[in-house]
């Protein structure tokens, strides 16, 4: 991630989804690889089955203002949140559960088979840490070896290998095989996409 530039992603779910670690371990990961980072929550009624964001924001600068005021990528986890997207420079959405897309952010929306990827390690529960290499691999958030560390850090140990092994999943995915290559270019250049302080 280059040093000047700021980078805002809103994720939205469900309890259960591990959305508030995706962005714990996000931030922690960026703050290891000395950038700045701010990470907020916001839950539904319901622990379980609520709505859940997550705002993240990392920098190579200080950040002033911690609260999201564009945002770069949003990211749905269920069919309801997509069909009830914030106004984004892009969009990104599990191509597991999605059935219908917006006309307006077709374009803008790259397609990712969290939950699918995930049943191949045998546990739906680590589609986060899909969504964590993922999301590393486009924007460069963090290295690698932040990820794991901040990962180790922030989850329970008997966890530690099966989501160290989804995050990698995440990592190696070959986005081009369900979303066009000018799109990804798009994701990764970053140019259109960050904020300029």
């Amino acid at each position: 991630m280059p040093m000047n530039s700021v980078i805002s992603i809103m994720i939205r779910g469900i309890g259960g989804q591990g959305v508030k670690l995706a962005g714990t371990v996000i931030g922690q990961a960026a703050v290891y690889d000395g950038h700045y980072a701010i990470q907020s929550m916001r839950y539904g009624s319901a622990i379980t089955g609520g709505e859940t964001r997550s705002e993240i924001k990392v920098s190579g600068e200080p950040i002033i203002y911690p609260r999201i005021t564009s945002i770069d990528l949003y990211v749905a986890l269920t069919q309801d949140d997509l069909e009830n997207y914030y106004k984004a420079n892009l969009y990104m959405a599990d191509s597991s559960v999605i059935q219908e897309i917006p006309k307006k952010i077709e374009d803008d929306l790259i397609r990712v088979p969290v939950i699918k990827s995930a049943e191949q390690l045998g546990n739906t529960q680590v589609a986060n840490m899909v969504l964590i290499g993922v999301l590393v691999q486009l924007f460069d958030l963090a290295t690698p070896e932040s990820v794991i560390k901040a990962i180790k850090e922030l989850t329970p140990e008997k966890f530690h290998e099966i989501d160290i092994q989804a995050f990698n999943l995440g990592l190696e995915m070959d986005l081009l095989e369900f979303n066009s290559k000018k799109l990804i270019k798009r994701a990764r250049d970053c140019k259109l996409v960050c904020e300029m302080p």
